[in-house]
């Protein structure tokens, strides 16, 4: 009898341990102790995010953070410091609006078996969705500041194990804005800001395979030229440029050097997020190999990698959340800034 009872008491153990598992997120991962407790909530958009943690492997975090937790101060040399700082969201609305725009503008767009492939190995442990996460710029000599400015960092991509995306914060307080979505052009910005990035890094780390079609016609080696009655103008040798991510902006002149492969085949990419189809195809009316590369590209990325580039520059025809959270202080504001650009020398 008395084993019966031990049976029976380790029956009910593991049926509550069961169902315990199945309405929390694990503790660790991989025998890593996470660095925040997870779900963060109770909340409707607490179990998106388990979803999206179960579908991509990436945790949301959007509450307690802390500037050590963006993980980015340092010293530099003649008395000049950076650090960046932030904090979690501010409200229930801010927590449910990033989760949807996230759903609705990023993750919609990686949720294939192909896309798996990228996703895999450039989506990072912790993603923060943040307020008011800037870098602070400060030059000091003898103890007293000679300079100090704040500037919106809208995505950080470069963490030991997060990336953070910024899409609120005080104006006022900026020297670069931050780039508020409120109506469909920022929204757009912001939804190719982040899967631009995506794409870029796994270029980078040679995620993305550049197809032997995409080199022919193009020749790397003769320099190419500003001057549009060149023969080796730019346009005309099938180099458009490519696209400043930090802000989603065209950086389309020439810069002086030839593209290597990667580069160019980037900025087909990235520009293939910023027009659509139809926009490139009049953008692009006079320069034949370029609107036969964009075809190539879009149709590449898609069949491939399950990326429909079309499909992102175009953005959902529900583009637009409610409600638009509050934030302090910035009903006078204007968001919003023009950044540099990346150039072909970055590549």
């Amino acid at each position: 009898m008395r084993n019966i009872y031990l049976i029976g008491g380790l029956l009910m153990c593991m049926a509550f341990t069961s169902c315990y598992e199945e309405d929390a997120l694990t503790p660790t991962e991989g025998g890593i102790e996470l660095r925040f407790k997870v779900p963060q909530g109770t909340n409707s958009w607490d179990n998106d995010i388990a979803q999206i943690h179960k579908d991509f492997g990436v945790y949301l975090i959007y509450k307690d953070l802390q500037d050590e937790d963006f993980n980015r101060s340092w010293t530099g040399t003649g008395g000049t410091s950076t650090s960046y700082k932030g904090e979690g969201c501010i409200s229930d609305e801010m927590a449910q609006f990033y989760t949807e725009f996230m759903k609705k503008h990023i993750f919609a767009y990686l949720n294939n078996e192909k896309c798996k492939k990228i996703t895999d190995y450039v989506l990072p442990m912790y993603w923060y969705m943040g307020y008011n996460v800037h870098v602070t710029v400060k030059f000091e000599v003898g103890g007293v500041v000679l300079f100090e400015q704040n500037n919106a960092m809208h995505e950080i991509t470069n963490g030991l194990d997060y990336w953070s995306t910024c899409l609120f914060g005080p104006q006022a307080e900026m020297t670069d804005k931050y780039i508020i979505p409120e109506d469909e052009p920022t929204f757009s910005q912001r939804r190719k800001m982040i899967l631009g990035n995506i794409i870029k890094i796994a270029i980078e780390r040679k995620l993305i395979a550049i197809p032997e079609e995409f080199n022919r016609g193009l020749d790397y080696v003769t320099p190419i030229s500003d001057n549009q009655d060149s023969p080796d103008y730019q346009l005309k040798r099938g180099f458009p440029g490519t696209v400043n991510t930090t802000t989603f902006s065209p950086n389309e002149g020439y810069d002086g050097s030839n593209p290597t492969q990667e580069a160019a085949f980037a900025g087909y990419v990235l520009l293939s997020l910023y027009y659509t189809k139809a926009e490139s195809d009049v953008q692009y009316a006079q320069y034949p190999l370029i609107t036969e590369k964009f075809t190539l590209v879009r149709n590449y990325m898609k069949d491939n990698y399950g990326i429909d580039l079309e499909a992102i520059a175009k953005g959902p025809d529900n583009w637009d959340i409610e409600p638009h959270p509050e934030i302090p202080g910035n009903n006078d504001e204007e968001g919003g800034d023009e950044g540099g650009g990346d150039d072909w020398s970055n590549w």
